[in-house]
């Protein structure tokens, strides 16, 4: 398994629903920031009664404390990984979804069809070398199309796919050799 392909899988799906992600990352990662920066850890009601009693004493166990590090520096990496894709999103927006050039180079080529039996959402359907079928959306704000970043294929039956072998769900639609509805390649 190659790890640029993985990391490009990884970075896709930010990159295909920028929109989404875009919300998520901003309205997410500066709450989990706020929980990663609360590493004291709490006292249960009961132990709170009892250091005001003089019942118990004011440290923390020290499994507490390793518990509390370790659950801030797990909110720390959630976060990072939450404003990462945030970064990919908007990133995707200004220029196009980042990931298609190399999806593009080092994918495979697939014949696929496109379907709208979702109701509101287009698919594409195409059968990787695997001999897996795959059905996936189609995002609308994010085209997967290149090397026609603005190429419009709704409409279109009969499309040419490239998806990473080792991920097929990573895809992007070659509109130099699709074909719209009226048998010209897209994007002229």
């Amino acid at each position: 398994m190659n790890v640029m392909d993985s990391l490009v899988w990884l970075a896709n799906f930010p990159a295909t629903h920028a929109y989404e992600m875009v919300f998520l990352g901003a309205f997410s990662a500066l709450g989990l920031v706020v929980a990663a920066r609360q590493s004291v850890p709490k006292r249960s009601r009961l132990d709170q009664l009892r250091v005001e009693r003089g019942m118990a004493g004011p440290e923390f166990p020290a499994a507490s404390r390793v518990a509390a590090k370790v659950q801030s520096w797990f909110f720390f990496l959630l976060a990072l990984v939450v404003f990462s894709g945030f970064v990919i999103a908007i990133a995707s927006l200004i220029f196009g979804p980042i990931t298609r050039g190399y999806i593009y180079e080092h994918g495979e080529r697939a014949v696929a069809i496109q379907t709208d039996d979702m109701g509101s959402f287009e698919t594409v359907t195409f059968d990787a070398d695997n001999g897996h079928r795959y059905t996936l959306n189609l995002p609308f704000f994010s085209p997967v199309t290149y090397p026609d970043r603005d190429a419009f294929v709704s409409g279109s039956e009969d499309l040419v796919v490239r998806y990473l072998p080792n991920h097929p769900q990573a895809f992007v639609i070659d509109t130099r050799q699709s074909l719209d509805s009226w048998g010209e390649p897209l994007g002229g």
